[in-house]
């Protein structure tokens, strides 16, 4: 054990209850982050702090916050009613809930002596409102809050929220609350906090801020970088496979049955996928095909926060083997315990996103392995673009056969239910979407993507009209109608499951059958109905054509007339000419002749 890395030399003298606390988590040693950042900011200085995922900064923030509280405490100066020491932003409700989490967990080994410390969550949910936020806060007066941006802002903007008290802000993942998406918030709640506090960022990425960091209002603060030659940690195996788009799920579920982890977290790129793939895995876990003892979860944006939390609770206390299907909003800083893969579907849009989905495994000194799927071609440059970003990956053969029946088989489990035909074009959409917006669009092509492997990865059955197919996919391999089967399904008779959803289907397929009949009947009889009045009026129209064409042509043909009457007058006329001159010249030539007789 490196003697410099010891609690017992930490450069600073934190309280005895947090070192017991220390002691009874496990901690046995400080990681360098922690040991460079607590003693300067459980001083008084700002700090700016760069560390591997999975280094340990949350610790390394969650010590000085309680040195900072606990000294208010001890001093007599309590705060007044309405008023908080410390707030905490992260980017996420989990992120927010596992900080929460670990304060709690600290404040367990808190004396009573001491005083009552107490912290406060503020995330969005569909069980609390900002109102029942604030009646809590004035019952309990907690002196740490800790939230997400939008809920913070609106519980700041509150009346009977007051601010000014606030001497410590931390901004937890902090590129990420200083990028496009929490700017406007952010910036905002800095203007309602004092000037006179101090700030502590924190990520594994902080450098992509860049100047956004001087916005937060720090003077001088002093930066902390703990890195390596590459990004990744030492204990972080990160490899890629490169595969044909139709064959990463059967790769996937090869991996879940047959490679040997406790929990995995596999990433996908949009919340429609999750949902999409989970219900299939489910049917595959019912039908015998995934192994008998694993446990399966979802996790994605688009759940209400509840749930979200919830099924972030279940995964990391559960014992069982078990893996999570997620997208981006459990790859910053959520720390689950005994993950030791993580499998990434496709790349995310940033290669920074993709470090820190790599590092929800392989944390503090845990060993871990992380596996990214590319799809064959012009992805496999992906690997090079990694290096540049000093994040090394190692190539990993794929040793298993493609089942040529599996698209069948997720072909019927398709047919069974029309909402899963319309799921899958829902996640195949949004896939091509989300596949637009990769940083790296030299190699991430719409030109170059494997539209219909793509599309059988999916389970799709027809391919969608997207401006996209059309423009990049070949004609030579567009399927007839976009049909992906032979022969091809009648819509009309493709039913939901639901039955409340057939019932609604065939109503409006009902209703549109009578509109489409009204305008064919419509058009027949103002074809039929028409033909009297309309012909007439089509005769006498055709008539005073014919009138005026016969007018026209008389006209013409009058001027014609005309003008060959006065070029044959002038003919005449200068015919006449003609005749006279030649008799004036014989006359001429007459005289002539006698006088040359003379």
């Amino acid at each position: 054990m490196a003697k410099s890395l010891s609690w017992d030399d930490l450069k600073y003298e934190i309280q005895p209850w947090i070192r017991t606390a220390i002691d009874s988590l496990g901690f046995e040693t400080m990681t360098p982050v922690q040991a460079s950042t607590i003693p300067m900011f459980s001083g008084n200085k700002d700090v700016v702090v760069e560390s591997v995922t999975g280094s340990g900064k949350t610790v390394a923030f969650v010590i000085p916050i309680l040195e900072k509280v606990i000294k208010e405490v001890l001093s007599g100066s309590a705060l007044r009613k309405a008023h908080f020491h410390t707030l905490v932003l992260s980017p996420t409700r989990e992120l927010s809930s596992q900080i929460q989490d670990v304060i709690d967990t600290f404040l367990k080994f808190c004396p009573e002596e001491t005083g009552p410390i107490k912290s406060q969550l503020l995330v969005g949910t569909s069980i609390s409102s900002v109102r029942d936020d604030v009646n809590a806060f004035m019952e309990k007066r907690p002196q740490i809050l800790v939230g997400t941006p939008g809920r913070v802002l609106d519980f700041l903007k509150a009346g009977a929220v007051k601010s000014t008290s606030c001497g410590l802000l931390v901004l937890d993942e902090a590129d990420k609350l200083l990028d496009i998406n929490f700017e406007k918030d952010v910036e905002s709640i800095l203007h309602l906090l004092p000037k006179q506090r101090r700030t502590g960022l924190f990520s594994a990425t902080i450098s992509s801020a860049g100047n956004q960091i001087f916005r937060t209002g720090m003077r001088n603060p002093v930066k902390i970088a703990v890195k390596s030659k590459v990004q990744n940690p030492e204990s972080l195996n990160i490899s890629y496979v490169v595969l044909q788009p139709e064959d990463k799920l059967q790769y996937l579920l090869n991996i879940l049955n047959h490679i040997r982890y406790r929990k995995c977290i596999v990433y996908f790129p949009t919340c429609v996928s999750v949902t999409y793939f989970y219900s299939f895995i489910k049917y595959l876990s019912q039908s015998g095909d995934m192994k008998d003892d694993l446990e399966t979860y979802s996790l994605h944006g688009k759940l209400q926060t509840s749930s979200r939390l919830g099924t972030l609770k279940k995964f990391t206390s559960t014992f069982n083997n078990s893996v999570l299907l997620t997208t981006d909003v459990a790859a910053r800083g959520i720390d689950i315990p005994e993950v030791d893969l993580v499998i990434q579907f496709d790349p995310p849009t940033s290669s920074e996103m993709f470090l820190h989905r790599c590092g929800r495994t392989g944390r503090a000194n845990r060993s871990g392995k992380a596996i990214a799927f590319l799809n064959a071609g012009r992805e496999e440059d992906y690997v090079n673009f990694l290096q540049v970003k000093q994040i090394e990956l190692n190539e990993m053969e794929a040793n298993f056969r493609p089942n040529a029946e599996f698209y069948n088989k997720f072909k019927l489990w398709i047919l069974q239910d029309r909402a899963r035909f319309e799921h899958s074009i829902k996640a195949y959409v949004a896939f091509i979407r989300y596949y637009s917006k990769h940083t790296a669009s030299s190699i991430f092509r719409l030109r170059s993507l494997d539209y219909i492997g793509i599309a059988r990865l999916y389970g799709l059955i027809r391919l969608p009209r997207m401006p996209e197919i059309t423009k990049n996919l070949e004609d030579s391999k567009m399927p007839i109608d976009g049909w992906l089967v032979n022969p091809a399904i009648d819509l009309d008779q493709f039913a939901f499951s639901n039955q409340q959803m057939e019932r609604a289907r065939l109503e409006n397929l009902k209703k549109t059958k009578e509109v489409n009949d009204q305008k064919k009947l419509k058009s027949e009889l103002k074809k039929k109905n028409a033909a009297w009045s309309n012909k007439t009026a089509a005769k006498e129209t055709k008539g005073e054509r014919k009138l005026k064409l016969a007018q026209k042509r008389k006209i013409i043909e009058d001027r014609i007339a005309q003008e060959e009457k006065e070029d044959e007058s002038e003919a005449e006329d200068d015919w006449k000419d003609m005749v006279r001159r030649k008799k004036k010249q014989k006359s001429s030539a007459a005289v002539q002749g006698l006088f040359s007789n003379l």
